[in-house]
Parts: structure tokens; C-alpha cells; sequence
């Protein structure tokens, strides 16, 4: 984590660290989404926590979303491999604390890629997906 000023003599701590850029040129922000990740070898299953997302792209015209985060194993597992959270009414920065897990072999794991992705849900037209970068990850 990084400290930052606030206002006044008050200091705080940043939840998110910056993103490596180029020097002299500022990041531009597009979202961020804290995940938490465990292998539980007692029950041959991946864990993947979706905490938080914060900073998202406006892309509903009163200014807000509805997010929610779409989670697919791949290659392709079927059902048992997509999973989505709650959708989060008119917010850019929904708290999901929600878990989901897959039924994995160890051995299998290194195969797989873990697709994580934020929607904005839109009644009656296509969803629309919000650019997202997750804090440790390059882009």
C-alpha cells in the first residue's frame, strides 16, 4: 500500500496500489477489482473470492452503473465452470463479498485460465462491459 495526503494534516492509506507506467505520465484509470484466490486440497477445489470493485467507468447516463463480475474456468467447463455475482444498482464502487468455488484436480489447475470480467447489467438491451484492471496485474 502507499500513503496518501487527505484533507488537512490527515493522513491515510490507499487500498490499491498505482499502476506501473511510464514515467512522468499518469496511468489512466479504468476501474480496479479485488479478487481473492485459495486452492483447497482437502476438497480438490479453487476458491475465488470477488471482494470489491472501485473507480468503474460511469456507463449508465445518470452517471452510475450496475456492476456485477462474471468469473469463467477455462477452457470452457461448462456450467460448472461460469459463475457471476449480485448485480449492484447505481454505484462505481460495489462491495460484492461473495465466493464461488470450482471443483478442480491439482494436477488440472495449471491448464486453466481464470477469466474475470465486470459487466454493467441493462434491461432490455445487451450488457455492457466495463474496463477493468486488477491491482497487481500489468494493463
Amino acid at each position: 500500500t502507499k500513503r496518501t495526503a487527505t484533507a488537512g494534516a490527515a493522513r491515510g492509506i490507499a487500498l490499491y496500489e498505482d499502476e506501473p507506467g511510464k514515467e512522468g505520465t499518469e496511468a489512466e484509470e479504468r476501474g480496479r477489482i479485488l479478487m481473492s484466490l485459495m486452492y483447497s486440497t482437502q476438497q480438490n477445489r479453487l476458491i475465488v473470492g470477488v471482494v470489491r470493485c472501485v473507480h468503474l467507468a460511469a456507463m449508465d447516463a445518470n452517471g452510475y452503473s450496475d456492476p456485477y463480475v462474471k468469473i469463467c474456468l477455462k477452457p470452457d467447463m461448462g456450467k460448472k465452470g461460469k459463475c457471476k455475482t449480485q448485480i449492484k444498482k447505481r454505484t462505481l464502487n460495489p462491495e460484492f463479498n461473495e465466493e464461488f468455488s470450482f471443483d478442480i484436480k491439482h494436477s488440472e489447475l495449471a491448464k486453466k485460465t481464470l477469466d474475470i470480467s465486470v459487466w454493467d447489467y441493462d434491461i432490455g438491451k445487451s450488457n455492457d462491459y466495463i474496463d477493468t484492471s486488477c491491482g497487481n496485474c500489468p494493463g
